[in-house]
């Protein structure tokens, strides 16, 4: 009660620099956990157990990847889609993290055992997270156009072979020439693969 009184006192200018500390204090609090959340991810995914990235997330998390059209909605979805990265060995790693409140934009690059299959380093996306409190409530990743350019090269030979020597493992595997983002269908996936690359040797 003194310290408000003697804060009072020394003027609304003192009192209004309490406040605005306050504010900034939370404000960069909230922008830590924001970038944590976000680059936890990126750690655990692949590396960790499905459960351990759910985790990350709040119970009604969407994950959307544009372009492809696939999303993941709720922790059990995230926990099928985090089980398929580990089974490609998936490794991601973010730069340029921007964060505006709640929202982190960043770059994300990929690596895994199918794009090194198909001979592509790795694929870049732009990547949007909306964290509330200290987990991810949304999460929004688009190819970017070099990524997707390369990719639609190198997935065309291996389609077009796959549609000649098995047109049915083709629509199960990749429908329209999507992944399914299955960790059951993966050994199928890259074993397919590794025939491609032998025959265009």
């Amino acid at each position: 009660m003194r310290s408000v009184l003697r804060l009072w006192s020394a003027g609304p200018l003192a009192l209004l620099v309490l406040a605005a500390c306050g504010t900034v204090t939370r404000s960069a609090h909230r922008e830590a956990n924001a970038d944590l959340a976000v680059t936890d991810f990126c750690s655990r995914f692949g590396r960790q157990s499905a459960s351990a990235v759910a985790d990350l997330f709040v119970d009604s998390a969407r994950f959307d990847i544009d372009g492809i059209g696939v999303s993941f909605v709720g922790r059990k979805e995230i926990a099928r889609l985090a089980d398929y990265g580990s089974a490609v060995h998936s490794r991601l790693s973010a730069t340029g993290l921007q964060v505006s409140r709640e929202t982190v934009s960043c770059r994300l690059e990929e690596k895994n055992d199918w794009l090194g299959l198909l001979a592509v380093e790795h694929a870049s996306y732009n990547g949007w997270f909306v964290v509330s409190g200290p987990r991810i409530a949304s999460a929004r990743l688009r190819l970017a156009p070099e990524s997707n350019e390369e990719l639609g090269i190198k997935l065309a030979g291996f389609l077009a072979w796959l549609s000649a020597e098995d047109p049915e493992t083709l629509q199960r595997l990749l429908p329209g020439g999507r992944p399914v983002y299955d960790s059951r269908a993966v050994p199928e996936l890259l074993s397919r693969l590794r025939q491609w690359r032998l025959r265009v040797r």
